[in-house]
């Protein structure tokens, strides 16, 4: 698998990690973090914004739990408290990915905390005009995010770009103008580039079904990172075809090794 992947899991906007945060059950979140490491996740997103008050704590519980159960795993601190990420990158055994930083006034802290790190930085292609619509706006704040951060010392190799994929319910274009603009900043900007692949099918019925079609489309554009699900064994299987024939995966050998030990 060449793709980079972030596994989603691990988020409490999910019932069932808001409920393991709130009981402390361990046994829960230690098993999401394991199966996705396993799955073949190069990072785990953690997140505990759903307990407000808690989340700073809750967040280097999560940590705590996660690192003891997968020592080596590389961890995507994921929360808009600048506060909470301070202390839970400080808690992080591995290098560490910050998710996330913008071109919002409101983040400044977190590029500053971005800046002071090693760590890896998601940036949102967003900025003081809100979520953008177009790939050209798109693009336009990624620039600007390029930008800022050579500003403040994070170079671009430090640097991904989440092209911010809205479900196309709401509008169909979606999907494929954030497929646009990940090229172009990509080309263009010579920055990696992110997509969370289940924000796609937002409110439609049969949502896996979308999810690995869009995540055909989206390798084969070229993109970098994923946020997906990687314990979904229907996603693993697209990723290595997709990656097999968007001529990604030299002689097709990630993807015969993966059906040789599928039938294993």
């Amino acid at each position: 698998m060449n793709t980079f992947i972030i596994g989603e899991l691990l988020n409490s906007s999910r019932k069932e990690v808001r409920e393991a945060l709130k009981t402390k059950d361990r046994e829960t979140i230690a098993r999401l973090a394991r199966k996705q490491v396993e799955a073949g996740a190069g990072a785990l997103d953690v997140n505990a914004a759903q307990s407000m008050e808690d989340e700073a704590a809750d967040l280097r519980w999560m940590i705590g739990v996660v690192q003891e159960e997968v020592e080596d795993a590389r961890l995507a601190v994921d929360t808009a408290d600048p506060q909470a990420m301070e202390a839970a990158l400080g808690d992080c055994g591995t290098l560490p990915i910050i998710n996330s930083i913008s071109n919002e006034s409101s983040r400044a802290p977190m590029v500053d905390l971005a800046a002071a790190s090693d760590a890896e930085v998601v940036g949102l292609a967003m900025g003081k005009k809100g979520m953008p619509k177009t790939a050209a706006d798109r693009f336009e704040e990624a620039g600007a995010l390029v930008e800022m951060c050579a500003s403040k010392g994070i170079s671009k190799d430090r640097l991904i770009v989440d092209v911010l994929c809205m479900s196309v319910a709401s509008d169909p274009q979606q999907g494929l103008v954030a497929l646009e603009a990940a090229k172009r900043i990509k080309h263009e900007l010579g920055v990696r580039t992110c997509v969370a692949v289940s924000n796609v099918s937002f409110g439609l019925p049969a949502r896996p079904v979308l999810n690995r079609t869009y995540l055909a489309m989206v390798v084969a554009a070229g993109v970098d990172v994923l946020i997906s699900d990687p314990t979904r064994g229907d996603m693993q299987e697209t990723l290595y075809a997709a990656e097999a024939l968007a001529g990604q995966d030299a002689y097709c050998m990630g993807y015969i090794k993966y059906h040789k030990k599928k039938r294993s």
